[in-house]
């Protein structure tokens, strides 16, 4: 019987995060799926699977990207596959390609994810703009009121604290943590600022009432890249310890928050972690470092609990202390998460090769001691669809 362990991330690659409008969307793309393949030992004749779009540039022939692909390769392709889950589309993808990988229809299969250029929208250079965009991500009967992303989240936290009494200081627990991780990687945006207290996140501009800016995501430009093999193939390479997908899960709660009877009760969340932890035969306590969509902090707590590390209600207490940092009870985001390490295009890629380094044992002064267990937990729009994938080093 074929399991989704049986696929394996062989190689990962990260750009330089930030401002990178004068470069082209093609190029970095081009150069993270490069850059995965080599860490991985691999070429581009090798690779006959695709998740996602093509490389920007093609015209109404990136309708069709792995045909678009295939060209650039000179072979075809075996398998191409694309996601609904929002900033995390290319990061649930790993599930799909381990699955290919399993049973066979495709042998190496690419993730890639790349914002660069003077593009429009939520890939604009131009803050503001991309702000404006990502405001009409929500639901038909939102945003046609002037609601926006931030408002979206902070009526979560409002809500939230409405029912469990969860504070302030306990999101800024989450910015400061993830702050000190950025601190510790090379590629984050917001590291070389260095690391902020709970009184500096408090004390910062209110955007949407509770949150505040440090509770909000950065707006930057960057990519990276997943390569999947077989586990063997990685194991035959000898580059890398092999880093397998061993449970995943989707889970599709709701487009109209107004259609739920509670908007921070567990919902498609639950569904995408109890889906991946059931097929992956662990239980929440195994996990060492896990990776939470933090557009914003009351994220954080709110998938904690819907993943089931915490109950519902609970997800304030559970992170107090620095629970969440390097270091702690169970360390997330360790190379800052999308608040201060790099929010980008399918910012939840970032999320999946921050575990694959931990797992690998590769993460340098953020290194969680002992990793091999990690769960990677993502979502699109505010939390309307997720997945859940647990990995661990085989």
């Amino acid at each position: 019987m074929r399991e989704l362990s049986d696929a394996a991330i062989a190689g990962v690659y990260m750009s330089e995060q930030g401002d990178l409008a004068e470069r082209t969307q093609a190029d970095l793309w081009w150069e993270c799926v490069i850059g995965a393949l080599d860490d991985a030992g691999l070429s581009l004749r090798d690779v006959d699977g695709l998740i996602g779009p093509a490389p920007e540039g093609m015209g109404l022939r990136a309708a069709l990207p792995g045909g678009a692909v295939a060209d650039y390769l000179g072979h075809p392709l075996r398998f191409h596959a694309s996601t609904a889950v929002g900033a995390s589309g290319q990061s649930a993808g790993i599930g799909l390609a381990a699955l290919a990988i399993a049973h066979g229809m495709a042998s190496c299969v690419i993730i890639p994810n790349a914002v660069a250029g003077r593009g429009e929208g939520y890939a604009s250079p131009d803050r503001n703009e991309a702000i404006a965009r990502m405001a009409q991500l929500g639901s038909p009967y939102e945003y046609v009121w002037g609601t926006t992303r931030v408002a979206d989240y902070a009526v979560l936290a409002m809500r939230h604290a409405h029912l469990y009494g969860t504070t302030e200081a306990q999101l800024a627990e989450i910015a400061v943590a993830q702050r000190y991780g950025a601190t510790r990687s090379p590629l984050a945006v917001m590291g070389p600022r260095g690391e902020i207290t709970i009184d500096d996140v408090l004390s910062s501009r209110r955007i949407a009432d509770p949150l505040k800016l440090l509770d909000c995501c950065i707006v930057n430009q960057g990519g990276g890249a997943i390569v999947m093999t077989s586990t063997a193939d990685v194991r035959a390479q000898g580059r890398h310890a092999p880093v397998s997908v061993l449970g995943w899960g989707e889970g599709h709660g709701y487009l109209d928050p107004c259609a739920v009877p509670e908007i921070t009760a567990p919902g498609g969340g639950r569904a995408a972690a109890d889906t991946a932890f059931g097929i992956a035969g662990v239980s929440r306590s195994d996990i060492d470092v896990a990776g939470i969509s933090d557009h914003f902090t009351i994220g954080v707590i709110i998938e904690l609990e819907e993943a089931g590390f915490c109950a519902p209600g609970e997800g304030g207490p559970f992170v107090e202390g620095q629970a969440t940092r390097i270091g702690g009870r169970l360390p997330v985001n360790t190379d800052g998460g999308f608040l201060s390490g790099s929010h980008a295009g399918s910012c939840g890629l970032f999320t999946v090769i921050e575990l694959a380094h931990q797992l690998r044992g590769e993460a340098g002064d953020r290194q969680v001691e002992g990793a091999t267990l990690g769960y990677a937990h993502g979502v699109g729009g505010v939390s309307h669809t997720t997945y859940g994938a647990v990995l661990g080093r085989v």
